[in-house]
């Protein structure tokens, strides 16, 4: 204690004969070694104690201190410096209130990136890992993806064409995102077809059923199978054939679309074993 009590006044003497140059750039040195310190030693072992708990509060919390650390680093350190060089910092913080104000007037599109960022850390309607429905990017690509980052400005989202997409927050935060991780009860997925009206209904819903239950990923005796239609209601006439709708829920969510032609080819298997007819558009000639 006695050495503690005697480095104090010692190191405050040191500060003193440092010129106005030299406390400026051990300011900048020390609140740089502060931030990777705070960003790489005690947040990252807080995320650690945070990933244990159930509790999903402190996650998001610490994924905010991260993302806005650099901000309170850069402030930090800007006002040390001012005070070290005998600048007054409410006069500087008053100018650069009006300042601000300007450019946000001339960049509110950022800005609103930056706020809708900020809901979407605090509110987490998705994580990052999260697999998600987003709009799609063009006619071939893919509209599902998984969350990359979740930025201030940006959020990252690689789509299952493996197309990194990065959307505007202000843009994310205003659409309807459908997040298929964020619960833990497992996803249903439907198929359509159609068979000949000689067929069977009872024989058709429980071959299609039997050709569904034998896929693995997909899961045991969730799988129905209902008659959707027998009309057009487009077009105002009677379908060529009738319209099934065969329901199953899925192990993993990510692997829907290979399941959906898994399940497709099943069923044309089970169907031409077992003499099942299936409908085809009739053909017309002009």
């Amino acid at each position: 204690m006695d050495a503690l009590k005697q480095l104090g006044p010692q190191l405050q003497k040191l500060w003193i004969n440092l010129s106005t140059l030299e406390q400026s750039l051990l300011a900048i040195m020390s609140t740089i070694l502060m931030f990777y310190l705070v960003r790489f030693v005690v947040l990252r072992r807080l995320e650690i104690l945070a990933a244990k708990t159930d509790n999903d509060f402190d996650d998001r919390l610490i994924h905010f201190l991260k993302q806005f650390l650099w901000l309170v680093a850069l402030f930090s350190g800007v006002v040390w410096v001012l005070k070290i060089n005998d600048i007054q910092v409410g006069p500087v913080l008053a100018g650069a209130g009006i300042f601000g104000i300007a450019i946000g007037l001339a960049a509110k599109e950022t800005l609103a990136d930056i706020l809708a960022g900020i809901f979407l850390i605090a509110d987490r309607p998705i994580r990052i890992g999260d697999r998600i429905m987003i709009d799609r990017i063009g006619k071939h690509w893919g509209g599902w993806g998984d969350v990359v980052d979740i930025g201030l400005r940006r959020t990252t989202i690689r789509n299952t064409d493996g197309v990194v997409v990065n959307y505007p927050n202000a843009v994310l935060a205003a659409s309807t995102i459908k997040n298929f991780s964020i619960d833990p009860q497992p996803v249903r997925a439907r198929v359509r077809f159609q068979t000949d009206y000689s067929a069977d209904p009872v024989q058709v819903k429980q071959k299609a059923i039997a050709a569904i239950e034998k896929i693995d990923g997909i899961i045991d005796g969730t799988t129905t199978v209902v008659i959707r239609s027998i009309w057009d209601d487009d077009q105002g006439h009677m379908l060529s054939g009738v319209l099934y709708e065969a329901r199953y829920r899925l192990v993993d969510v990510t692997t829907r679309t290979t399941l959906r032609s898994t399940v497709l080819e099943s069923l044309i298997r089970e169907f031409h074993e077992n003499d099942i007819p299936m409908a085809a558009m009739p053909i017309r000639r002009v």
